[in-house]
C-alpha cells in the first residue's frame, strides 16, 4: 500500500509553488501558532511581522551607514579640492612641499612624515622631511613589490622598513600609511596610535594627493627630463 502521508519537505514544496495558498485561506493563517523567544505562542501573521520590523531596523542602519559614508567622502573631497587649489598656487616646488608636510601631519593628526623623491633634489625647509634617493638604492629594495603595486597600504610596518623611513623615532611608530608616488617616489606617514592607520581603512585621500604631487613634480622637472620622460 502506498504511503501518502506528506513530509515536511512535500508541505514547504507545496508553499513555495503556491505562496497564495495562505491568503486565500485566512482562518488557517490566524491559527497557525509559532513560538517566540519569551516562551509565548504568536501567530504566523505576528511573526511575520517582527520578521519585517527586524528587516526594516537591518535596511534604516545600512541606510545610515550610506549616508554617513557619502557624508564624509564629500567632506573629504572639499578638503582635497580646497587643498589642491591652494598647492597649485604655490610655484616653488620646495614650498609646496613645505606646505604638502603641515598639511600631512594636520590632516591625518599623525606624529612623523617621510617624503623620499627618487633622483630629485629639491631645497624644502630643514622641518620637512624630504629625502632624495637614486632608484636603484638597495636600502628601497624591501619597498619594490609595494611600489609595483602603486597603492597605498595602512597598518604596520616591519621594524626594518620603520627604521630606513623613521630613523630615531622608528620606535615609537605603531602605525603607518604607505603612499606610492608613481616613478617619483613614496611618502610615509606614521603615527604613535596603533589604531590611527589600519588595514582596510579608506585611503581616497590620500592616493588622490599622491597624484596632485607627481603632477607637480612632472610640471616643474627639469626639461631634460621631461624630454626623456
Amino acid at each position: 500500500m502506498t504511503d501518502t502521508r506528506l513530509d515536511d519537505n512535500d508541505v514547504k514544496n507545496f508553499l513555495q509553488d503556491n505562496p497564495g495558498f495562505l491568503v486565500d485561506h485566512p482562518d488557517l493563517l490566524a491559527e497557525m501558532q509559532l513560538p517566540h523567544e519569551s516562551g509565548e505562542a504568536v501567530s504566523l501573521i505576528e511573526k511575520q511581522v517582527n520578521l519585517l520590523r527586524d528587516q526594516n531596523r537591518k535596511l534604516s542602519r545600512q541606510l545610515n551607514q550610506l549616508i554617513r559614508v557619502a557624508t564624509d567622502n564629500e567632506a573629504l573631497m572639499d578638503r582635497l579640492h580646497g587643498l589642491t587649489l591652494e598647492l597649485i598656487l604655490v610655484e616653488d616646488t620646495g614650498a609646496f612641499f613645505d606646505r604638502l608636510a603641515e598639511v600631512l601631519l594636520e590632516e591625518f593628526d599623525a606624529d612623523i612624515l617621510n617624503i623620499s623623491l627618487f633622483e630629485r633634489e629639491i631645497k624644502a625647509s630643514d622641518s620637512t622631511p624630504l629625502f632624495n634617493y637614486d632608484r636603484d638604492d638597495p636600502e628601497l629594495k624591501p619597498f619594490a613589490g609595494h611600489l609595483e603595486k602603486g597603492k597605498t597600504v595602512c597598518g604596520r610596518l616591519n621594524k626594518g622598513k620603520l627604521e630606513f623611513l623613521f630613523r630615531s623615532r622608528a620606535q615609537w611608530v605603531q602605525s603607518s600609511a604607505l603612499v606610492p608616488l608613481g616613478d617619483a617616489g613614496m611618502m610615509a606617514i606614521g603615527s604613535s596610535d596603533p589604531a590611527r592607520f589600519y588595514p582596510g581603512m579608506g585611503t581616497l585621500f590620500l592616493d588622490l594627493l599622491a597624484r596632485v604631487i607627481v603632477r607637480k613634480l612632472e610640471l616643474t622637472a627639469p626639461e631634460q627630463q621631461r624630454r626623456s620622460a
